[in-house]
This record gives C-alpha cells, structure tokens and sequence, in this order.
C-alpha cells in the first residue's frame, strides 16, 4: 500500500519527537491482565461462552412463497488473552460460532473469528501492529440472504502519541480482503465475481479525555477500495467523523459518531455526498431499567449489478426492565432502510427491514443470563421474490458476555 506523503511526513515527524524519551517510562493506561477472570503471573485470560437460539426458525431461506421451518440453535465460545512483557502487550482474541439446523444440513457451518494486537507502550509513544481473520458462511447484514462462506482478513499498524496528559494523537494504516468462494450465488449473480475486494485505508485520529468518563474523539480517513474480477466497481472515499467514547461507569455509556463523507465510484452511478453516523450506546434508568440503542447511517456495496451500493439507515432499541435481582424483562424494535443507487438512466429502490421481539430472562450471578425470546422479522421490497417474513423463537445462554 503507498502511503500518501503527508501522512508519511507526520509519521516521520512522530518518530523524531519521541525518539528522545527514556527506556525506562512507565506503562500507561489501565491493565486488563488485573482484571481478567484467569491470571497466571503476566497472563489474563477471559473465557466467554453463549448457547443462543435454541428453538425455531419459521423461515430459513427467507422466502415468501414457501417458507421452510426448521430447529436450529448455535454454540459460541470465546476467549480474549493478554500477555505483558515489560512495556509490550499482546492482546488475542477468539471466537467461534458453530450453527446447527436439524433438517437442512447444508445450512449448518462452523464460523470463526482471531485477531490481535501487539503494542509498546511507552511514556508518550506508542507503536502497535494488529490483524484480524474472520471465516463464516451465516449471513451478515440485511440484504443477502445466501448462507455462503467468505473470508475477511485485515491488517493494520500504527502509532499513538501522547501530547498531554489528556490528548492523544493516532496515525494508522489498514489493508481489509474481502474474499467468497468460487461458488457463492445469490438470486444468480456471481457474489465472488461482484464483491470480492480489496480495500485499503489511511487515518489520522486526535483523542481528548474530557472527564474521567468521557473521551472525545476526531477521525479523518481516506479509503480506497478495488475490486479483483469488477474493476468498474473500484471506488475512493474520504471521510471525518467526530463523536464520544462513554465509559461503562457513566450515566450513558458506549460510543458515537457522526460525520460526512464523500464517495466516488468509477462506475456510472450518481456519487454520494452526506451525513453518515453509527452510535452503540446504553443508559440505565434508576438502575433497574436498561435502554440499549444501536443505529448507523453507512455505504454497503450490494450484490446487485444495476445498484452496485445502497445507503444503510436505521437502528434499534433495545429496553430491558429488571423485576428483581434474578428476573427481567425485554422489548425489542427495530428498522432499517436500504436505499439503493442505481445507474445513471436506471432507477434506484428502497427496502425495508424490520423487526420486533422481547423475551424474559434470569440472571445465575452476574455473569450468567439464561433467556427465553421471541423475534418477528419482515423484509419490504417492490423486487418480486424479495419480500419475506418470520419468526424466531427459543432459549439463549450467555456466559461471560
């Protein structure tokens, strides 16, 4: 990947500042080998496991003409470790997802995901390197609806320079594949010939504590994103995004953004211009009843040759009332809209997704959750044979998460 000059000049210049610093500076942050569940002298380790699913899925392919019911549950263990030697850590994490139906064995699979990080920490600077792989067949996101494996794999480096007690600096650099088997079909398109791709990126970050629990943050990144078998996809993007990091101690906690981007296709579709955001946040009303929101406004590509992209808005909300200290309640709702860009000369479309559901749930302890839920999903198009609906019923254990 060619790094643009500038960037590179501020990495050089990084570098030169805190070349200077003492061998001997102390660690800073807070360390999560102290807080883990499994410590062995430098190592924490902390498991995680999660049963979820256990029941009924009415509508396994999402079809609208003939739905097909099956059982289904899946099993997902976990684990994050952290090792530290002096001023480096190294921080691995792990998860696998194996999916179980008892009548479709083709819709079975055993997904997983490994990534880390390894860091030097030092008083003011801190160079690091980090990966990510990811291998799974079930689906993600709202549009496709072919369980068909794809893999993900990224790689990042960067470094992050402390200006002040309060203020960081972060340069970085991340490579992304996103790669489908040879085979993967969805409604007869080709999605290892439309979305196999490479993209590459490029950010600059200034973090600002502003409290002991709120941290402001400003992002500006360029993108680029080539496509291995549909060049005329390839695309370039800038964005510059600002928003908050909330600890889990506040009285909202999570995080937010929101931002502006520009992004530039080859091919001959309208361009877009505007407002994107995403926002994973939770509040706790009285300390019994939980408010979890989740939203986003962000460019997918799409497996459809005439729409290569659609603009994803929409977001859901999560309520969870405790009856006592054993007991609670749920409630969930949520909606989403794919708006899709077509060529120019073609017209575009909309989707919607929706979804509403609760269950009711008892606590074993503070780590374990044991419930029992309800789902409805319904997909709005005006594409014959897009539109679906179903339901999702069964128990779900967590452990650790």
């Amino acid at each position: 990947m060619r790094l643009h000059p500038r960037l590179l000049l501020c990495l050089s210049l990084t570098c030169v500042v805190t070349a200077g610093r003492p061998a001997g500076a102390q660690q800073r942050g807070d360390d999560p080998v102290e807080t883990a569940r499994i410590q062995i002298g430098p190592l924490g380790v902390t498991p995680a496991i999660a049963v979820s699913n256990i029941g009924i899925d009415s509508n396994v392919f999402r079809s609208e003409e003939r739905p097909e019911r099956d059982v289904t549950f899946t099993v997902s263990p976990g684990a994050t470790a952290w090792l530290r030697a002096g001023r480096t850590r190294l921080t691995l994490e792990g998860r696998s997802d194996m999916v179980y139906f008892q009548r479709y064995a083709s819709e079975r699979s055993l997904d997983g995901t490994i990534g880390g990080r390894y860091e030097i920490r030092a008083n003011r600077l801190t160079p690091w390197v980090a990966g990510q792989w990811t291998s799974g067949r079930q689906r993600v996101g709202y549009e496709i609806d072919a369980r068909s494996r794809r893999v993900e794999r990224q790689t990042g480096a960067g470094v992050d320079l402390r200006l002040r007690p309060n203020t960081d600096i972060t340069l970085s650099v991340q490579r992304t594949d996103h790669a489908y088997d040879a085979d993967a079909m969805f409604l007869g398109t080709s999605l290892y010939e439309v979305l196999n791709r490479r993209g590459e990126s490029m950010a600059i970050g200034l973090s600002q504590r502003l409290t002991s629990l709120t941290t402001f943050k400003l992002e500006g990144q360029q993108i680029r994103d080539r496509f291995v078998h549909a060049p005329a996809r390839d695309a370039d993007a800038a964005r510059l995004l600002a928003g908050f990091d909330l600890e889990p101690f506040a009285l909202i906690s999570g995080s937010v953004r929101v931002g502006y981007q520009r992004f530039d296709l080859r091919d001959n579709v309208p361009d877009y211009t505007g407002l994107v955001a995403w926002a994973d946040a939770a509040y706790t009303l009285l300390g019994r009843t939980r408010f979890d929101v989740v939203g986003q406004r962000e460019i997918n590509y799409s497996f459809d040759v005439a729409s290569p992209y659609y603009v994803l808005t929409g977001g859901q909300l999560t309520v969870t009332p405790r009856l006592s200290s054993h007991w609670d309640l749920q409630g969930r709702i949520g909606r989403h809209q794919l708006d899709y860009r077509a060529a120019h000369g073609g017209s575009g479309r909309v989707e919607h997704h929706l979804l509403h559901g609760g269950g009711i749930g008892y606590r074993l302890g503070a780590s374990v959750r044991v419930a029992f839920d309800v789902d409805r999903e319904q997909r709005a198009s005006g594409v014959p044979g897009r539109e679906y609906r179903g339901y999702k019923m069964g128990v779900s254990m967590t452990y650790g998460r």
